[in-house]
């Protein structure tokens, strides 16, 4: 019987797209930068890159990639994402590309058997750095188990009416979080909950897994202890 151990990473990244501020160039830098202090952080953990770049992506990037990481996926031509992509509606893409990404570790005959190792799952976007201060282990906690974790909840930048309108006065930040591997099958369900709130209300994913999230599965920090450069703005944020 295989007792699981292992902490599993999935990547969201976009190496090659249109959107925002930073050239693809500079997004490749920053996110082999992201996969190898992930790496230095969390050695023994399997780290999965799934790329949803609406143009094509070219092989060495993802050779050098995986210096660090342990799988690499590109959806190339993936019409779903590719649509998502060049309507600039990068949220419904990243929940898109997510969901994709979790039912084929859940139903892929070799994925599967890997997941059968895997105790917490973890979303990390691409292009963010682990900094000092985090730690692996603390996900050990055994108050964890059955549990989400993000950081703490941050009220909301938009208009009154357009909270109280979309239940969402409140936003979680999605560049790094994570769920214990019984909460896969809601995860994938609330995935879809979420994908449609951002439709329906016209909410961006942070606000909308805000919206989503069964609270009573929720646990919050107050630091994560990683950065991310903003694609809007190239701005750097610090959570």
């Amino acid at each position: 019987m295989i007792i699981p151990n292992k902490d599993l990473f999935i990547i969201t990244s976009a190496l090659n797209t249109g959107l925002g501020v930073i050239n693809n160039e500079l997004r490749f830098e920053q996110t082999i930068q992201g996969v190898k202090s992930l790496r230095e952080k969390a050695p023994e953990a399997i780290i999965f890159l799934a790329d949803g770049s609406p143009q094509p992506v070219d092989d060495k990037l993802f050779e050098a990639l995986g210096k660090y990481t342990s799988f690499n996926l590109a959806f190339r031509n993936d019409s779903d994402l590719c649509t998502l992509s060049n309507a600039g509606l990068k949220s419904q893409a990243e929940i898109i590309l997510l969901h994709k990404t979790i039912s084929l570790l859940k139903h892929n005959k070799d994925l599967s058997k890997m997941m059968a190792s895997v105790k917490r799952v973890y979303k990390f976007s691409g292009r963010t750095d682990v900094i000092d201060g985090f730690d692996i282990a603390r996900y050990d906690d055994p108050a964890l188990y059955g549990k989400y974790t993000f950081k703490t909840r941050i009220p909301s930048w938009m208009p009154t009416m357009a909270q109280a309108h979309s239940s969402a006065d409140h936003l979680l930040i999605t560049r790094l979080y994570s769920w214990c591997i019984s909460l896969t099958d809601d995860y994938l369900v609330t995935l879809m909950r979420i994908y449609n709130a951002t439709n329906v209300h016209g909410i961006d994913t942070e606000h909308a897994h805000y919206r989503e999230i069964n609270k009573n599965y929720l646990i919050e920090f107050d630091n994560l202890y990683c950065q991310g450069t903003m694609a809007s703005t190239g701005l750097v944020e610090v959570y």
